[in-house]
């Protein structure tokens, strides 16, 4: 997309739909940065942060991935703000790999991550 036509979209664009698209960006980069974090790694907040490692080298099964969306459902919203959780969707790829969908008020986000 060239500039002039970037420009025209956001002149063109009702306020409401531009607010949108900018929360819902920035909620996806919260969740991205949120998967990307373990937990205890950040010195002034050592709570926030996935708690994804205490399900390394699990068998992979379908048990495992309904323990992993269990617990992204239960941490997710209380460490990143203004989430409203509609669902989340875990698939074992391989040993510590897993593919996560977080479903939100703004849409979807896929990421593969690390264990």
């Amino acid at each position: 997309m060239s500039i002039e036509e970037a420009s025209w979209e956001l002149r063109s664009a009702s306020r409401q739909d531009f607010k949108r698209f900018s929360e819902a960006r920035a909620m996806s980069e919260r969740i991205a940065e949120w998967l990307a974090t373990p937990e205890g790694t950040v010195a002034h907040n050592p709570s926030w942060g996935h708690n994804l490692s205490r399900y390394k080298h699990n068998p992979i099964n379908e048990t495992l991935e309904i323990l992993i969306e269990i617990a992204l459902s239960r941490k997710l919203p209380v460490d990143i703000e203004d989430l409203v959780l509609r669902g989340v969707h875990v698939e074992a790829l391989d040993i510590d790999l897993c593919r996560i969908t977080v479903i939100h008020q703004f849409g979807a986000d896929t990421q593969t991550t690390n264990l």
